[in-house]
């Protein structure tokens, strides 16, 4: 393990891929989406923002879920001066209340007859301990609770829309060794050591999880590390954190490299059958060692469950 995070540590500071891999290009056969709905969380930012005008250049209708109305209403503004054969629309949902994420998820289950791809992108990682209005620590809410609970609620028009995609991104889990759910029993607000990775590694579980409830369904559930890409994800760190992402920025992917490999995951016909797989960069890697074990998932899933019975 001391091993393993040494060598994620050196890589943010190396030159990463500066323009996607050709290797594992999208078949142009399956670059167009006419007809087809997705829905997208951070679809206003960074490689998220990039991926949504990927997708509407192909034709789909992609549904971009924001937290601030003004900003995501400009950014569907910019998109569409772009002329893609597509269409955007904007649904108002903050990953950090699960009020709002119910209340979107009603109205996008009202207000559209499909789902064929549910992108869960949005994610955040703050140092300083901070909490959400429902208690939750804020790292746990956006990158795990808000996206649980919005793809359970939107689960039975994904399965309707089948053959469908859920794509689930994440970040390099291996420095943690595993799920400490005495830390999280013991506080219900989630107020873990390790929020950003112990959030991102539930995430992971959840995928595995759902990915073998679905099997045989046709729908897919697929989770992505998209390598270090250039983005506002670390905007919030502090102190020496902060110069140290000055230096790793510089060195990190362009946003488009990550877009490519979100829009290949939720579209390339190479995964129309894959899932449950988790692909770290361009390739399909081990899952981390907890999410491999049944019976944690099992329990993470029963508090999951237990904390956001008041909106499943």
């Amino acid at each position: 393990m001391v091993n393993s995070r040494l060598g994620i540590l050196l890589n943010l500071f190396l030159p990463q891929r500066r323009n996607p891999n050709p290797k594992y290009a999208i078949p142009e056969k399956d670059k167009n989406l006419e007809g087809k709905t997705i829905v997208f969380t951070g679809g206003t930012d960074g490689m998220g923002r990039v991926a949504v005008e990927m997708l509407y250049s192909m034709g789909a209708h992609v549904v971009v879920l924001g937290r601030n109305k003004t900003k995501t209403e400009n950014v569907i503004s910019e998109i569409n001066k772009t002329g893609g054969k597509g269409s955007l629309s904007l649904q108002i949902c903050d990953l950090a209340s699960m009020d709002s994420v119910k209340r979107c998820a009603e109205r996008i289950l009202a207000e559209y007859s499909r789902i064929d791809v549910l992108i869960n992108n949005a994610g955040i990682n703050i140092t300083k301990q901070t909490f959400t209005s429902d208690g939750f620590e804020t790292n746990w809410s956006i990158n795990y609770l808000g996206s649980y609970l919005l793809t359970n609620l939107l689960l039975p028009k994904i399965q309707q829309s089948s053959p469908s995609r859920i794509v689930n991104l994440t970040t390099n889990t291996d420095f943690i060794d595993q799920i400490d759910f005495n830390d999280i029993e013991s506080k219900p607000n989630f107020d873990t050591s390790e929020t950003y990775t112990q959030a991102k590694l539930s995430m992971n579980m959840f995928s595995v999880d759902l990915a073998k409830k679905l099997e045989g369904k046709g729908v897919t559930v697929n989770y992505l590390y998209p390598g270090y890409i250039k983005s506002n994800l670390l905007s919030n760190l502090e102190g020496k954190e902060k110069v140290m992402q000055f230096f790793m920025n510089v060195m990190a992917s362009p946003t488009n490299v990550g877009a490519d490999r979100i829009v290949r995951l939720a579209i390339s016909s190479e995964y129309a059958s894959k899932t449950g797989a988790y692909v770290s960069e361009d390739k399909i890697q081990a899952p981390h060692k907890e999410a491999q074990i049944e019976s944690k998932r099992n329990h993470l899933k029963k508090i999951s469950d237990k904390v956001l019975k008041k909106w499943l």
